[in-house]
């Protein structure tokens, strides 16, 4: 329960179908007053439901913003949501769902999830604007097995009006949460200050193009990404970040032609089922959350690793992101880009 209107009405939905409740809040990462808390602790009351506050603030600290600023000074662009709910807060919540002797645990997400035969599915949400599957391919079967999403086949508006109709009218207006939820902004800012001696690792150095020409400074490879056009040396033409070069503390810019590709690696790989994938180009790639859904193929490599092969170039494949791969709206898996 993270005090937000799709964690509080999933209880509420919960309570209705006859399951007994306990709610559950992580601090994960606060700075000021923790409000969302208290307004768990709170509905919690209401509700008439046992409420458990669990502080993670350092191991997500270390596993979760360590990785984020590591990501960086690597020359890679995170995804911090996902690495938490790959390794921290299923993998928490499972743990203590154990302590507590419960056979199930929940969450507010717009996702479903069906099992076919033997293979429990991570399945696209009903309300297209809300849908959060893309960041759910790191759940095992075992994971899967245990876990039930109450507000999948709902629209956000529809989960509003459940809230305000049931007298929680609080709960039904509260703001989504956007971004991470330690960095929500520009992350450099974020960056330099939890850096305890950031001129040690951001100080200037060059752009250059492709044949590696100078083109002029930049203020440190760690404050651009790839895929980057704003905040760039102004040039007589349109140019990206390519590639950063960290050991040399270099970053290569480009034309947007220039930018595509039609295969890349992955690793960290997982998925449902290796034999769920064949030799045809019939899996849908996503490498963002809301677009770029390509036709691709899968061809899966050792050590946890695998080359996406795609009918269609993509621009600006960033290493540190994910793909994720899907047939017929289901997650077949996915893994990090390298």
């Amino acid at each position: 329960m993270s005090g937000g209107t799709d964690s509080s009405v999933a209880a509420i939905l919960l309570m209705e179908q006859g399951y007994e409740v306990v709610g559950i809040t992580f601090r994960f990462w606060e700075e000021g007053e923790n409000l969302h808390l208290q307004d768990a602790v709170n509905l919690a009351a209401q509700l008439g439901i046992e409420h458990i506050t669990y502080d993670a603030r350092e191991v997500f600290r270390e596993h979760v913003v360590g990785y984020f600023m590591d990501e960086y000074l690597a020359g890679r662009t995170p995804f911090p949501c996902v690495k938490c709910n790959n390794e921290l807060k299923w993998k928490l919540i499972l743990e203590e769902a154990d302590r507590l002797g419960c056979a199930k645990v929940a969450m507010g997400h717009y996702v479903n999830i069906e099992k076919i035969q033997d293979h429990y599915f991570v399945v696209e949400g009903k309300d297209p604007d809300k849908d959060q599957s893309f960041f759910l391919w790191g759940l095992s079967q075992a994971q899967l097995s245990r876990i039930i999403f109450p507000l999948g086949q709902f629209h956000k508006t529809q989960v509003r009006a459940m809230a305000a109709e049931r007298g929680y009218q609080k709960v039904s207006v509260k703001k989504d949460s956007l971004g991470a939820c330690f960095c929500s902004g520009d992350y450099r800012p974020f960056l330099k200050k939890q850096l305890k001696e950031p001129d040690k690792y951001i100080f200037p150095g060059n752009f250059i193009d492709e044949d590696g020409n100078l083109l002029g400074r930049h203020e440190g490879f760690p404050l651009y990404t790839v895929g980057q056009r704003r905040g760039l040396m102004h040039l007589n033409r349109k140019v990206f970040v390519k590639e950063i070069l960290p050991i040399t503390n270099e970053v290569i810019l480009a034309p947007l032609a220039n930018m595509y590709k039609t295969e890349f690696l992955i690793q960290d790989v997982n998925v449902v089922d290796k034999n769920l994938f064949t030799n045809d180009y019939d899996v849908i790639c996503r490498i963002r959350y809301r677009k770029q859904n390509t036709l691709c193929r899968v061809i899966f490599l050792e050590n946890g690793m695998a080359k996406v092969e795609l009918t269609e170039p993509l621009e600006s494949i960033a290493p540190g992101q994910t793909a994720v791969f899907y047939r017929d709206g289901r997650i077949l898996g996915g893994g990090f880009i390298e």
